[in-house]
């Protein structure tokens, strides 16, 4: 899709970081922009930043983790604008850090339903109705590059749900190109990025287990502070494309590629998984992580 202006874009997390930076680059590029995100306050706060600046824009409160929210939404904006064009499924939410077996069973339930079943709820309620519509379009959905990477240490319930964030993605777009469709598929594998995904348990639901509304300790938070890239960066990865038609996106830091390709190179030739050696110092010495 090489055309942006007048056309319909709608973002999920878009109160915030890489949401309302994708969302802001849809309204410069002339599109209407339908900004969705649980946060109610934040969420009309961003689309009336962006209304101020004379764009076109609507909001939806909506919860991702609920398929009825977003069939509901899915169907009130296709009422509205008649289509979708582009449809960014970013929302996106991080646990704290705890070795794999500590992970209350609230944890994976929360972050998957989030991460993973939120993007499967937005393809179930948009992609049959943009297909139906007959006009192009393109989906975006936000992984990670905990997706590549072959696992971390402390983030198995994150990192389990961006790799099935980058699998359902590659699905989609295959499935869309066996069935010539005027729809194409792409995932955003985004590095360290300043946003505020290490306080998304300030939107974890009673039901999902007590949230730790203190800041998450994370090494992630603190290992790239002055190299972190702004979420401006990664919408103009996204759009640039999206017009080219490609499917991985990937904005990280050089350190975050060479991670990913030493773990791949380390399964291939039948190696286990590198630990840093400096982990392996600790515990040797008796100071393992607790």
């Amino acid at each position: 899709m090489k055309e942006f202006e007048g056309r319909v874009a709608v973002v999920t997390g878009a109160a915030s970081g890489i949401g309302f930076a994708l969302a802001e680059r849809a309204a410069t590029e002339g599109m209407k922009v339908v900004l969705c995100d649980i946060e109610a306050g934040p969420l009309e706060a961003a689309a009336q930043s962006l209304r101020h600046r004379g764009f076109t824009v609507s909001a939806h409160r909506v919860d991702v983790s609920k398929e009825a929210e977003v069939e509901a939404a899915a169907a009130g904006i296709f009422a509205d604008f008649g289509a979708v064009h582009l449809l960014c499924n970013n929302a996106g939410v991080l646990n704290r850090e705890r070795p794999s077996w500590d992970h209350p069973v609230a944890d994976w339930q929360w972050v998957f339903s989030v991460n993973v079943m939120g993007v499967v709820h937005g393809v179930r309620a948009f992609v049959p109705r943009m297909l139906a519509s007959g006009e192009e379009g393109h989906i975006v959905n936000t992984a990670s590059m905990a997706g590549l990477l072959t696992g971390g240490m402390g983030t198995a319930v994150y990192d389990a749900s961006k790799h099935a964030v980058l699998s359902l993605s590659e699905s989609l777009y295959k499935d869309l190109i066996v069935r010539q469709t005027k729809v194409s598929a792409s995932v955003l594998c985004p590095g360290a990025v300043t946003t505020r995904i290490f306080a998304a348990e300030r939107n974890r639901p009673a039901d999902a287990g007590t949230a730790e509304r203190h800041a998450l300790a994370s090494r992630g938070a603190t290992a790239f502070p002055g190299d972190s890239f702004p979420p401006e960066e990664m919408a103009d990865r996204v759009f640039s494309a999206v017009r080219e038609n490609r499917f991985y996106i990937l904005g990280a830091q050089d350190v975050m590629y060479e991670w990913t390709k030493m773990g791949h190179d380390r399964m291939w030739a039948g190696r286990n998984p590198a630990v840093p050696r400096k982990l392996l110092a600790a515990r040797d010495s008796g100071n393992a992580p607790a």
